[in-house]
């Protein structure tokens, strides 16, 4: 936490560059996301309000059909930071989200890390992508070797990739809440957990204001090795938060 007040100190300073700047807000920005934490929090160190809740879009593919578990996958994410999503979509009326023509999802939270999300979302949607071919061929190969029927190959393969999503959501979810019990760990006792602790609420109601009486879409089976697999990949994925030793202690403000 003092390694990111000092970095936004550096980066606010009025002697200090427009490169050095850009480059001290980037990394501070990387921490704060790792953490959950927002530059308010760490400022203040102290009790009080955390700063404005509000909520940003983000379009989900329905490439194959698989948007509902393209967005169950961002939806735990989003919540492993203190977030809450809701998803909308339209397309041929009977088919539900399946047949959806375009599909929006809106997360509620507090605006630091929304910043950080808009970042986060798509880079993890484009590696969930990019995971999810080389696991199905591989296991096409030798789960779905001795199968010929067309269509139950088909019917396979789509509950295998339906669940790869759903995992990487849950492997990417933990290894996040991991990082905030961290950040949580060392600042408790000191007033900043209390800001942490009224974002939850604050959330909350943001998201009951914008959709009263929504509720959570029903539970589907999963494929186990789809979601072992997906869960394996999200939990080795990169979140953009390197830890940033390049930035040396004599490059901080005292």
């Amino acid at each position: 936490m003092e390694r990111v007040r000092r970095l936004l100190d550096l980066a606010e300073h009025p002697n200090t560059g427009e490169e050095e700047a850009a480059l001290a807000s980037a990394h501070a920005a990387a921490l704060m996301l790792r953490h959950g934490l927002d530059a308010e929090a760490v400022r203040r160190h102290a009790t009080g309000r955390s700063g404005k809740v509000d909520g940003i879009e983000f379009e989900v593919s329905n490439r194959g059909g698989h948007a509902r578990e393209r967005c169950w996958a961002l939806h735990l994410v989003c919540e492993a930071l203190g977030c809450k999503g809701a998803h909308r979509w339209t397309g041929v009326k009977g088919r539900g989200i399946r047949g959806a023509t375009h599909v929006t999802m809106t997360v509620i939270g507090a605006e630091p890390v929304l910043d950080g999300l808009r970042v986060l979302l798509p880079s993890l949607t484009l590696q969930m992508e990019n995971q999810v071919r080389p696991a199905l061929r591989r296991h096409t190969a030798t789960a779905l070797a001795t199968v010929t029927d067309k269509d139950r190959r088909a019917r396979a393969s789509a509950d295998f990739r339906r669940a790869f999503y759903v995992g990487f959501g849950t492997g990417v979810a933990t290894k996040l809440r991991d990082r905030v019990t961290e950040i949580a760990t060392e600042v408790k006792g000191t007033g900043a957990e209390l800001i942490l602790l009224d974002r939850t609420a604050l959330v909350e109601a943001e998201f009951n204001h914008r959709f009263p009486g929504l509720r959570p879409a029903r539970a589907t089976p999963l494929h186990p090795e789809g979601f072992h697999n997906g869960h394996h990949s999200g939990r080795l994925a990169d979140l953009n938060d390197r830890t940033l030793d390049d930035l040396s202690a004599d490059e901080l403000p005292s």
